[in-house]
């Protein structure tokens, strides 16, 4: 695991922009296509837009770019809460990527068990497997609380072993969602964790130097069985840790 700590969110979002062009290269090199999933959240909105500026777009082929979500809230596309809307307007509305390649949740259906098996069947499609898909990045953000993507605390989906896209209902507004589950997130091979302000100092501490206690901190529950895991925090976030990276 590799942590570490920048002075304020323009540095920590210029470094995570530099990471995922890195890794977009190295696996459209390798295989001709790079697999992202998106988080929500306000701390990777700045990343998001550095994405879309033109030092950053020049630098990968977005034609080969396959881009899912590690959770979403169950609203329509454009409600001021969709993780998707968020994304669209600050970076995939502004750059080249084949609208057929961005694949949002289906996370306003009616049925959510159904748009979870929807939404399952085609990142399998789309990853060409009838296995568990290997995103070649996942990048997820954490709250307060320690969760992650839209796995919280005490929550049945933290023990999830069959399903990799399930519904929640999760105790903040709004709290019906989907969201990938631990099985699907620990098949990637690089995450980035994006971390930033006081109120997650203790959340932090917690996850990453407490005690193993998934059930109470989700966060810990992300360990990629092949993959390597990169956390970006800034001094606020970082107030509580004993070693400073």
């Amino acid at each position: 695991m590799d942590v570490t700590i920048f002075s304020d969110v323009e540095q920590l979002s210029r470094a995570a922009a530099d990471y995922i062009v890195r890794v977009a290269r190295e696996a459209i090199a390798a295989r001709g296509l790079f697999t992202l999933a998106l988080s929500g959240g306000s701390t990777p909105k700045k990343l998001y837009s550095l994405l879309a500026t033109e030092s950053y777009r020049s630098q990968i082929d977005w034609s080969k770019v396959e881009i899912f979500w590690s959770d979403e809230r169950c609203v329509p596309p454009d409600d001021p809460e969709s993780n998707y809307r968020m994304a669209n307007e600050v970076m995939l509305s502004k750059l080249p990527i084949p609208a057929e390649h961005i694949h949002s949740m289906p996370a306003d259906q009616a049925d959510r068990d159904a748009a979870s098996v929807a939404y399952t069947q085609e990142m399998k499609r789309t990853f060409g497997t009838d296995d568990v898909p290997q995103f070649d990045l996942i990048q997820l953000g954490m709250g307060p609380e320690g969760h992650t993507a839209s796995l919280f605390p005490h929550q049945p989906s933290l023990r999830e072993q069959q399903r990799l896209v399930m519904p929640v209902s999760v105790p903040k507004p709004p709290p019906d969602r989907l969201t990938f589950t631990p099985r699907l997130i620990n098949a990637a091979s690089h995450i980035l964790f994006l971390a930033t302000g006081a109120e997650k100092d203790e959340a932090v501490g917690a996850v990453l130097e407490g005690p193993y206690q998934s059930d109470e901190y989700p966060a810990q529950i992300v360990h990629p069985t092949h993959g390597e895991v990169t956390w970006m925090l800034d001094t606020a976030a970082a107030g509580k840790l004993r070693k400073q990276k």
